[in-house]
């Protein structure tokens, strides 16, 4: 405890008027300066600068990357000085996540071809399995490939969806004509 403003019993002079014997430290407690992590690492070699130009030609900020290095952000921003994170040019070929491509193309197809909802559903859950079961390398062909994208959608996603969706058109208008389709014997009555 302080005491009006006064250091503590451990930390005041030896001699004087305010002279007291200090206090001996309890093992429990480390002194102050042992009880401090260092959380950073002491120097940055040439493999760590190397890895900071790396992940900021990846486009990743000073603050990142001294959390993933183990610096300071300064210490970053110090290394990668005149390095800048790579630009996406207009002329450059941008990778597109598949099924989020096919996802908006079957929303702005659904009026013209008068998908319902679960037709919908049911189109989208054809497109997620038809993806998964490409190879990675066709994926990401298809991932740069504009042409190939719309050949996938319409020859592959869509016509694995269609018989489902000729099926449940087929049962909604029998039940339109006929009304609705019991399908538990037991309440038939």
């Amino acid at each position: 405890m302080k005491a009006h403003g006064r250091r503590p019993a451990n930390r005041r002079t030896q001699s004087g008027p305010p002279a007291v014997t200090p206090r001996t430290s309890s093992k429990r407690t480390l002194p102050q300066r042992e009880r401090v992590v260092r959380t950073r690492v002491a120097r940055v070699n040439q493999k760590m600068v190397d890895r900071m130009v790396k992940l900021r030609q990846q486009g990743f900020s000073y603050e990142e990357i001294g959390r993933q290095v183990g610096c300071s952000e300064r210490t970053a921003r110090r290394h990668t000085k005149g390095v800048s994170p790579r630009l996406v040019h207009a002329g450059d070929p941008k990778r597109i996540d598949l099924l989020t491509w096919c996802a908006a193309h079957i929303f702005a197809v659904k009026d013209r071809l008068k998908l319902n909802v679960q037709e919908t559903d049911v189109a989208m859950k054809k497109a997620r399995e038809e993806v998964s079961k490409l190879d990675p390398l066709t994926k990401q062909r298809l991932e740069r490939d504009r042409e190939m994208r719309i050949d996938f959608l319409l020859n592959v996603a869509l016509p694995s969806a269609a018989p489902e969706i000729r099926s449940m058109r087929f049962i909604e208008r029998i039940e339109r004509e006929f009304g609705p389709l019991n399908k538990d014997p037991e309440t038939a009555d």
